[in-house]
């Protein structure tokens, strides 16, 4: 009985593993067309919406929209959504045009444009914009608060750079930070005279005629765009307001249609009736700024073969986007999704993107992984473990007894003594795991990331993690106070 019921939680798991191994598909196994690729996966992927656009050899050649948003409403090609990360390609395209003006100086200190600019202690007197732009300013989020909810517009947010512990010199390492780009933005306001948000349509929107996007929220054509969190891929309402700091960081919104002409003048800006940059500028964009750092203007810089690429990703409160541009090739790819996850963001946003150049390149390509089926598996396991933890709490009185029986077996107190011990390192082992966790899984995403970034983040492993340590701690200590009451041995005749 006791092997039973030892095996019975992983036999549940095993077989709940083969059924989604074996269960039937949707959709074909490999795809030849966008259209089908994307509305199918959609689904495998667990996603509640998609807009999409994907550019071929300079032109675009698809734009379109499936699933809905947080609020339930259906998305079309023109359906507004927050970009998040995108945004601050935006940024390094205006930029990028105000150098070519001769009014901004990527080379010299922030502070010439802003004389308070610094970190604490007076550090930071050196930091250029081209730090602020390749994210190599020295802070990173373990030495300030970079979300500064509190900040009531552009220039309080960067002031908070104020209190901020640099963890390296300007130009050294690369620690992404949204509070860069938001001093970046600020020191645009100063050079141009514009606010942000009128800067950023003048420079970038309006030459290239993207009138669904904006980085103002007063504009927006109907209500705020309401995303979802992911439950263990069911999507969840999210709450949506727009920061009025956070348009150069990552708060802009915009459509699937005007994705797809922002990905063509990337990638073919001479077709453009009126460019915001030159072909020379725009091959610029894509190179790295500061020598060994892999990141250009908003771009994350890869080169495969030879062949050069920049992504720009990352969940925002409730969407996720991700968008890529293969330069050489006159290729792009832009996904964004109403939803906010980092398993959909970091593993099924980079395979959609994958899967549509391999389409637009070489005529086909295999279904991803389906993201869905390893949610529900991932419940499954949840499930079970918080399901034993909780078992084995309510046992523990039993539990205890067999342990002093052991003991009065043997007379002597070491059963109880060895059981007690292992209980106390159980119960310290998590508490340290919990505190520790968040720092560790920030480690390896490269940035600050607390308890509250990862339920935004992660919902559900999240509350599998913090629950498993509840219950694993409360089962230590129930099986703790039971050992203290058994500690009187009987010896044997």
């Amino acid at each position: 009985m006791k092997i039973l019921k030892r095996i019975a939680p992983f036999a549940v798991i095993v077989a709940a593993a083969i059924v989604l191994l074996y269960a039937p598909d949707i959709g074909p196994e490999r795809y030849t067309d966008l259209g089908s690729y994307f509305r199918v996966e959609r689904a495998r992927q667990a996603l509640s919406g998609l807009a999409v656009a994907v550019v071929s050899n300079g032109s675009l050649i698809y734009v379109d929209a499936f699933g809905h948003d947080g609020s339930g409403r259906s998305l079309g090609p023109n359906s507004q959504l927050f970009v998040g990360a995108a945004a601050r390609t935006l940024a390094g395209v205006a930029a990028a045009s105000l150098v070519r003006d001769g009014r901004l100086d990527i080379d010299a200190p922030v502070r010439k444009y802003l004389p308070w600019f610094g970190f604490a202690g007076g550090s930071g007197l050196e930091v250029t914009a081209r730090h602020l732009l390749s994210h190599t300013s020295g802070v990173t989020e373990s030495g300030f608060d970079d979300a500064h909810d509190s900040a009531s517009d552009l220039t309080a947010a960067v002031r908070s750079l104020l209190e901020a512990v640099p963890v390296a010199p300007p130009g050294a390492e690369f620690h992404l930070i949204n509070t860069d780009y938001q001093a970046l933005g600020l020191v645009m306001e100063k050079v141009s005279g514009e606010r942000y948000s009128d800067l950023i349509a003048d420079l970038v929107f309006k030459p290239l005629g993207m009138s669904g996007s904006t980085a103002r929220s007063e504009d927006l054509r109907k209500a705020i765009p309401q995303g979802n969190g992911s439950f263990f891929g069911m999507s969840l309402q999210r709450a949506q307001t727009q920061r009025p700091f956070g348009a150069p960081s990552a708060y802009i919104v915009s459509t699937a249609s005007d994705l797809g002409v922002y990905l063509a003048f990337l990638a073919a800006p001479e077709r453009q009736r009126r460019p915001p940059l030159p072909q020379r500028s725009v091959t610029r964009l894509f190179e790295p700024l500061v020598p060994g750092i892999a990141y250009g203007w908003g771009w994350s810089l890869q080169e495969d073969k030879g062949l050069r690429s920049g992504s720009s990703d990352g969940p925002l409160d409730g969407f996720s986007s991700r968008i890529v541009v293969w330069p050489q090739e006159r290729n792009g790819v832009a996904i964004a999704a109403t939803q906010n996850s980092l398993l959909q963001s970091s593993l099924s946003l980079p395979a959609l993107a994958a899967g549509a150049r391999r389409i637009i390149r070489d005529g086909a390509t295999d279904r991803p992984f389906p993201l869905g089926r390893l949610y529900i598996l991932l419940a499954v396991i949840a499930a079970v473990h918080i399901l034993v933890l909780s078992a084995q709490t309510g046992g523990a009185l039993r539990w205890a007894k067999d342990i002093k029986g052991r003991a009065d077996a043997v007379g002597a107190p070491g059963p109880i003594r060895f059981a007690m011990a292992r209980s106390v390192l159980g119960l310290a082992l998590r508490c340290v795991v919990f505190a520790l966790a968040p720092a560790a899984l920030g480690l390896a995403l490269h940035r600050g990331l607390s308890w509250n970034m990862a339920f935004a983040l992660e919902p559900g492993i999240a509350a599998w993690f913090t629950s498993a340590c509840f219950f694993g701690s409360l089962r230590n200590v129930a099986r703790l106070a039971w050992l203290r009451g058994a500690r009187s041995i009987r010896r044997p005749r």
